[in-house]
């Protein structure tokens, strides 16, 4: 009995260490992708900016036209801060897409009352030209729907001031977040709204409450969009998020782990306790 009950507990050991290597080598497969430690961080840090006055940055439109960002705050008039990259393949120019109906559905009711402001962030390559060409795509007409990009520390502050998470591949493109940041008009930040290309309403209904004078005072994130960020990743290369299997395998190989720790640990002294139970 004492040899059989050493061998499951060395069984149980090695099965421990084989399982604990998986779940390295499993991660170390996954790298490529953002770790969900790091999504999380993003998304707190982007309900962090909520409240925050913007600072005054002098930025450059598409046509070449210098103009500071304080020039959009003061006139009663919320503005609606968007993000993207020209050479993005096609998460950005979805995003544009949808964000441009869902400001043309929200001009039907209510006109030029609010701003829009799209940020070419990937100043190594967004120049005004590049950025003219890229909002053509989308408008000829920029007038409450402008298009801008700066110098990358300008950029760099712009971006870290509004909690928008971005990071560069080694390709050259990037991850980032499908975000809008909703502002009031006197240049703090109202809300972030997430999921643009699949949700364009949500940034229409924070629109509406501060037009209507209908600010609500909660904040964060939906139970939908906390799964969505935690469980699923952003797939920068389909514009889709994907369910993040090798998350739920390690979560799963984890939890199997304890189990068969625990087992090892405390499994032979439950036993029998049960068993002297069903004795008597």
């Amino acid at each position: 009995m004492y040899m059989k009950g050493m061998s499951l507990n060395t069984g149980l050991r090695f099965l421990s260490i084989f399982l604990l290597v998986l779940i390295f080598s499993m991660q170390a497969q996954a790298a490529p992708q953002l770790d969900p430690v790091i999504l999380k961080n993003a998304v707190d840090n982007s309900i962090k900016a909520e409240g925050r006055k913007l600072g005054d940055y002098t930025l450059v439109d598409q046509d070449g036209v210098e103009f500071r960002l304080g020039e959009y705050f003061g006139k009663g008039k919320p503005l609606v801060l968007s993000y993207i990259y020209t050479t993005c393949p096609q998460v950005c120019p979805t995003i544009t897409m949808e964000l441009k109906k869902a400001v043309d559905g929200a001009r039907t009711k209510y006109g030029d009352r609010f701003e829009v402001l799209t940020i070419a962030f990937d100043t190594a390559h967004d120049t005004p030209a590049a950025v003219n060409q890229y909002a053509r795509r989308f408008t000829e007409h920029f007038r409450g729907f402008r298009f801008a990009t700066g110098d990358e520390a300008t950029i760099a502050r712009l971006l870290d001031d509004t909690g928008f998470f971005r990071v560069r591949q080694d390709d050259g493109s990037f991850d980032h977040m499908d975000m809008v940041t909703v502002v009031k008009p006197d240049g703090a930040i109202y809300r972030q709204v997430y999921s643009l290309r699949t949700q364009p309403q949500g940034m229409v209904l924070k629109l509406e409450e501060l037009i209507e004078g209908k600010a609500e005072g909660g904040r964060g994130l939906s139970m939908v969009d906390k799964f969505k960020f935690f469980c699923y990743r952003y797939d920068p290369y389909t514009g889709k998020y994907v369910l993040d299997y090798p998350v739920f395998v390690s979560i799963g190989i984890q939890a199997l782990v304890i189990a068969v720790i625990a087992y090892a640990v405390w499994g032979r002294r439950v036993m029998k306790r049960l068993s002297k139970k069903d004795k008597k």
